[in-house]
């Protein structure tokens, strides 16, 4: 057989048929996997937040130390993760939603990693402040910027999960109730006999609880964005 005679064309386009739909199916897996990643990092944050509240109200400095070590794991998770993307970003060149799924990963990665590290702040606040001798009102307080700072962040990871779309505007909302919480804090500090020292730390851990619960928010909008093409407008809802 002569070599004209062996070569099938439709054959070939077969085969690159083939090729094309098993690197297609390559990267979705890619893809996936990304998304799992995220949600195992954001995982680690959330479920850091209630412990890390217990212990900075009871100044328990040695369950705090022992959850910021483990805010490490967050930190390499989300490095690792960023650069699997911009891997597949370099390597794929993918477009239209496939890229935008790609940035809005990339974008979340940040929200995981600030709120580890704001919640890391929250624990080494112990150092200058004993949170058991405050007065039970301004705990109370801060008790209630840990619980809603925990329920946005796990709503806005679950947004992702479930590729809820509306749930930005939701948590856009429900997000005011953790600036109400920041200023009755901040009202109470002003009012009250605490240190100054005292005062500027309280301050400062009203505003982690308030950033962390922002990055929960900007999760559900990235989720909007991935699905539709659009953010909301911040304070849509």
């Amino acid at each position: 057989m002569d070599s004209d005679s062996a070569y099938d064309p439709l054959a070939r386009l077969g085969d690159e048929e083939d090729d094309q739909a098993s690197l297609r199916l390559g990267f979705q897996e890619a893809l996936e996997d990304c998304d799992r990643a995220l949600i195992q990092a954001g995982e680690l944050v959330a479920g850091a937040i209630d412990p890390m509240t217990d212990a900075f109200l009871l100044g328990d400095a040695h369950t705090a130390a022992q959850l910021i070590a483990e805010d490490r794991k967050v930190d390499v998770a989300c490095q690792q993760l960023e650069e699997r993307c911009f891997l597949l970003i370099a390597q794929q060149s993918p477009v239209a939603g496939d890229l935008r799924h790609l940035v809005a990963v990339l974008k979340c990665v940040q929200d995981v990693y600030r709120s580890g590290d704001l919640l890391r702040h929250v624990g080494e606040s112990l150092t200058w402040i004993h949170p058991p001798s405050l007065p039970e009102k301004l705990r109370e307080t801060v008790r209630q910027l840990g619980t809603v700072s925990h329920d946005l962040f796990t709503r806005g990871l679950a947004s992702w999960t479930t590729r809820d779309a509306l749930a930005a505007n939701e948590l856009e909302s429900d997000d005011d109730q953790v600036d109400l919480l920041q200023k009755v804090l901040l009202t109470d500090l002003y009012t009250g006999t605490q240190s100054v020292e005292e005062s500027v730390s309280l301050a400062l851990i009203a505003r982690y609880y308030e950033r962390i619960a922002d990055h929960g928010v900007e999760i559900a909008r990235q989720t909007a964005y991935v699905v539709t093409g659009q953010r909301p407008p911040a304070g849509s809802g």
